[in-house]
């Protein structure tokens, strides 16, 4: 089955306004991707109670950067807040913003979280080598930054699967999937948040990390681990993504698993994407129905 055409950006989940950062009490402030507007609503109440975008105060930051870094001058505290007040739609302002504040301020207690809207900026204007580089040095910076983790855990498996150097990506999806979900499981509930708050936000980026890994296995052809990832991860989001519900309707039919793929392409379909999309999720669903027909019914329990 040929999957539904999207771009990069329309295909990946709405990320929780503010990402649990592990091993500190911060927050990742994070706008919600400007592809993803055909996703439905969030609910009317906050996830946290700092809108996306908004700064963050320096008792915000992690511990680590608190006591590390120097302290923090009024220019660079002012070219943070300037940065921060962007909005998801200025793409070209947050790029321009924040590459200058990452030359300028090198060890900055603000970098990661000038990583984080970075790469939701590249990722709207299909930068994708950008995005990964970004990704990379924020990593190499903060190894446990759960939401770049995520990010990119649920990004290099969509950039051309047939490319000469895919099966590296998808190595490194892997990892990076696998350290999210063992860091997003762990992860103690910071100060400032809800029991509420904090679990919406914990599943929301394990369902990228599941999402990335799913389609790991998907390119490499494990059907089951792929079916397996993937459910978690519908099931985690609160609004799944329409080309998860679409690869897992396409792995449940190869299990020959047709009453689930049925049930999997028409979350698809009634999914708010496309109408392309939506049209393949319903093919998809008649192809199960009738497979599912001739199936032979399960022999009786004695």
């Amino acid at each position: 089955m040929r999957m539904p055409k999207r771009s990069l950006a329309e295909s990946l989940m709405f990320l929780a306004a503010l990402v649990l950062v592990a091993g500190s009490s911060a927050l990742l402030a994070l706008d919600k991707p400007a592809g993803l507007q055909q996703q439905p609503p969030a609910p009317a109440s906050p996830p946290s109670p700092a809108p996306a975008g908004e700064a963050l105060s320096p008792q915000s930051l992690p511990a680590d950067a608190k006591s590390d870094a120097p302290p923090i001058t009024k220019e660079e505290e002012d070219a943070y807040l300037a940065f921060a007040s962007l909005r998801t739609e200025q793409t070209q302002e947050i790029i321009v913003q924040g590459q200058g504040f990452l030359s300028k301020y090198a060890i900055s207690p603000y970098r990661h979280l000038v990583y984080g809207k970075l790469e939701i900026a590249y990722l709207n204007t299909k930068q994708m080598d950008k995005l990964v580089s970004t990704g990379q040095r924020a990593l190499n910076e903060d190894p446990d930054n759960l939401a770049v983790l995520a990010v990119m855990s649920a990004t290099l498996p969509r950039i051309d699967p047939r490319g000469l150097d895919a099966a590296q990506r998808l190595d490194l999806a892997e990892r990076y999937a696998r350290h999210a979900i063992q860091l997003g499981t762990t992860l103690p509930k910071p100060p400032g948040l809800t029991d509420e708050q904090f679990v919406r936000a914990r599943n929301e980026g394990l369902a990228l990390a599941h999402s990335g890994l799913g389609r790991v296995y998907y390119h490499r052809g494990d059907t089951a681990s792929s079916v397996s990832e993937l459910d978690q991860a519908t099931k985690l989001d609160p609004t799944p993504e329409p080309g998860d519900f679409y690869l897992l309707g396409d792995g449940e039919m190869k299990l020959k698993k047709y009453a689930e793929a049925a049930a999997a392409f028409d979350r698809c379909a009634r999914a708010q994407w496309d109408s392309q999309g939506q049209e393949l999720c319903r093919n998809g669903e008649a192809a199960a129905q009738k497979a599912s027909a001739k199936q032979p019914p399960a022999p009786a329990k004695p």
